[in-house]
């Protein structure tokens, strides 16, 4: 093998093992994240089990645009703002393009995320996209999103809306999944012996509010955490298989080395026998 192959056999193991010390940090970076954030998910389904449990015990109010059952159907896609998360975005724009494609009075995605909104274009069905919102979501984020999906609701003068994320199960294990999150379905009825101040369509207006901002507060909540975790998992995957191909290089480097040697030694060894010959 020319020295030239060497070369170039050399310089792909130095390359790969620069790449390799890259998905190294951000595995590392992205564990050392998900470990902080994760921390904070007991208290945030708390809080939304409680406001749910809330909603139970108060009386609806018809033609709310929380009960409405009205034709239409908006569909909510959380997705990441960065990639190197595996097939992670992907699986969540293909869950929402399913639904889209099986719910008949679908009108159009709303997207939260560059990757989804890279994805979810080509639909021709992107009402709106909100991208880089937050790096971790805070409550005021939430508020945002809630706000703009009631505000299209009420443009597109529709009652059903599905949110499409990414449910954290464990470290190794984020899965795509879709809730309801209009019309509000809920049992119960308010006390007859309790009065209500403000009024109890007031208070029905402002408790369904508080239930969707708690609900979806845990959803872009959980989907970031997946997507760490996701991330994680990528990196590690891809530094493991850099290892791999460090040890091939090393190992086809090692044996075009020999063989050169080899080679050289040969025609040392013929050119010497030649000179005794003359």
């Amino acid at each position: 093998m020319s020295r030239g192959k060497l070369r170039i056999l050399k310089q792909r193991r130095a390359s790969t093992q620069s790449t390799m010390k890259i998905t190294k940090a951000m595995e590392m970076v992205a564990a050392a994240k998900a470990n902080k954030i994760v921390k904070e998910i007991t208290a945030l389904k708390d809080y939304a089990y409680y406001a749910e449990k809330i909603m139970k015990k108060i009386a609806p109010v018809e033609n709310s645009i929380y009960t409405s059952n009205k034709e239409g159907t908006l569909i909510v896609v959380v997705t990441p703002d960065m990639g190197l998360c595996g097939a992670f975005p992907m699986e969540l724009t293909k869950l929402a393009n399913d639904i889209a494609s099986k719910t008949e009075d679908f009108i159009g995605f709303y997207n939260i995320g560059s990757k989804g909104e890279i994805e979810l274009k080509h639909s021709g069905k992107l009402l709106l996209s909100r991208t880089k919102l937050y790096d971790v979501p805070k409550q005021e984020d939430a508020e945002y999103i809630l706000d703009d999906i009631l505000d299209i609701v009420e443009e597109k003068n529709i009652g059903k809306v599905k949110v499409v994320y990414g449910a954290f199960k464990n470290a190794l294990i984020q899965k795509p999944e879709v809730v309801d999150l209009l019309p509000i379905n809920f049992e119960g009825a308010m006390d007859p012996r309790f009065e209500y101040e403000p009024d109890s369509k007031e208070l029905f207006e402002e408790a369904a509010f508080l239930y969707l901002l708690s609900k979806m507060y845990l959803i872009i909540y959980e989907n970031k955490i997946s997507e760490l975790y996701a991330r994680k998992n990528a990196m590690h995957n891809a530094t493991d298989n850099a290892k791999n191909l460090i040890e091939k290089l090393t190992l086809a480097y090692n044996k075009a080395r020999q063989a050169s040697i080899t080679q050289e030694l040969i025609e040392i060894v013929n050119g010497a026998q030649a000179l005794q010959e003359e």
